[in-house]
């Protein structure tokens, strides 16, 4: 694949001298994900540098110290690698390093487009343009593909993909709810087919100035269904899919078909580390249907066969809860003697985006609600497994009180207890 987003890089690599100034592609496209990337960390602050509220912090590495002067030393080496990265690509390579750190302290921070940046920052700082350029477009292919084929599958037709339908038809006067099911599942499968069809067509040089169309129509109408007008997602969400549009334009437009293009430069000694993270990268959503890789760096966005877990709390325990997460309480059906706990509305209220999607996270923030005072007995953590892709079924887990679900955090691979403060602190 990497050979073929080669073929399109309109000879990048041409002249390149040590200390020659980057071609308007290369400048263009650092200040794009820069610019996106500041935008979305002004957006999510309190995730990086703020104490985070009331919401749990799970980390991928128990006993990370994280004070609050750190978080903010780290904070500023990343803003500070960003802004400086869109004159300079070395200094880029500060950020995907304060990175590092800041997601093995939460969880909650490996965003996919934090992992979409920290990749292209190590390409664009540590390789000459045309290999990082060439990098970035397999990069944003595998998003393409990876999230197509993420989508396509029972759960996506019946849940989600009706959703979208939906809000697109409605302006339409259509109801697809209404709809016969399997004129319903198609065309809600219809969109993720699309997705996966940009992808294989950015993927070839022919193809590529009809697939780029389909690109930028794809995120505009996902901005529609999904920007305030629309479902009202996370402002975040609109604004990725507004630089997805601008980073596609300058990552491959003006393809130059039949032109030839010049040499590939010398790879660097560091360049076959990178590359092989790259590879990684393309690979391993491959396993995130068998639960060894994450649903987020899979590109598995709005995917609905990913793990979930429902978080309760008893109705007679809600006054030991502070009113911050009270707020966050669904109304408990008739009779029902739990209440659950939107963790969406509660992570976008005071993260700013929206949860770690891996069942172990939620875990532990169901853990570190039955370890305030009082609440010991009166937590509930109900954990479904990935969805089958053609039945939708799913595995059940369920842990009543603390003991049971540090039982249940227990059993993850990595690690779902969360920290032993609240918050990011």
């Amino acid at each position: 694949m990497s050979g073929t987003m080669t073929a399109g890089g309109q000879g990048e690599g041409e002249g390149e001298g040590k200390g020659e100034p980057p071609t308007f592609r290369e400048a263009a496209f650092r200040v794009a994900l820069g610019g996106a990337t500041l935008a979305m960390l002004g957006l999510s602050w309190p995730l990086w540098v703020g104490r985070g509220g009331e919401f749990p912090r799970v980390p991928f590495v128990p006993g990370l110290p994280e004070p609050g002067w750190l978080r903010v030393v780290l904070g500023a080496v990343l803003v500070g690698s960003i802004v400086a990265g869109m004159a300079g690509r070395r200094w880029l390579l500060a950020g995907p390093l304060a990175l590092a750190y800041l997601v093995a302290g939460d969880q909650h921070r490996f965003q996919p487009w934090v992992y979409q940046y920290a990749l292209m920052a190590m390409a664009l700082g540590a390789l000459r343009r045309a290999r990082a350029l060439g990098l970035c477009r397999v990069l944003l292919v595998a998003l393409y593909v990876h999230s197509g084929l993420s989508k396509l599958d029972a759960t996506f037709a019946r849940e989600v993909g009706p959703a979208f339908l939906t809000q697109l038809a409605g302006p339409l006067g259509l109801d697809p709810m209404s709809w016969p099911g399997p004129l319903r599942s198609a065309a809600s499968l219809a969109m993720p087919a699309w997705e996966l069809l940009v992808g294989v067509g950015l993927a070839i040089r022919a193809t590529r100035p009809f697939a780029l169309v389909g690109a930028v129509l794809m995120h505009a109408t996902l901005i529609m269904i999904l920007g305030p007008w629309g479902l009202d997602h996370s402002t975040i969400v609109v604004v990725w899919n507004a630089s997805l549009i601008v980073e596609g334009v300058i990552l491959f437009g003006r393809t130059g078909l039949g032109r030839e293009v010049s040499a590939m430069e010398p790879m660097p000694r560091w360049g076959w580390a990178i590359s092989g993270v790259f590879g990684l990268a393309v690979v391993l959503p491959l396993a995130e249907r068998w639960g060894r890789w994450d649903s987020w760096p899979s590109f598995a966005l709005y995917a609905s066969h990913a793990e979930r877990v429902y978080v309760s709390v008893r109705s007679d325990a809600l006054g030991d809860l502070p009113a911050s997460i009270r707020r966050h309480l669904r109304p408990s059906r008739l009779g029902d003697p739990w209440r659950q706990l939107d963790l969406t509305s509660w992570s976008r209220a005071e993260r700013g985006t929206p949860p770690y999607p891996q069942a172990r996270a939620a875990v532990g923030v169901a853990e570190a609600l039955a370890s305030r005072p009082g609440m010991a007995g009166s937590v509930r953590a109900i954990a479904w497994g990935r969805a089958s892709r053609f039945s939708g079924r799913r595995t059940r887990s369920e842990a009543i009180g603390l003991e049971a679900i540090r039982r249940l955090a227990d059993g993850f691979t990595l690690n779902a207890h969360p920290s032993s403060t609240r918050g990011s602190g």
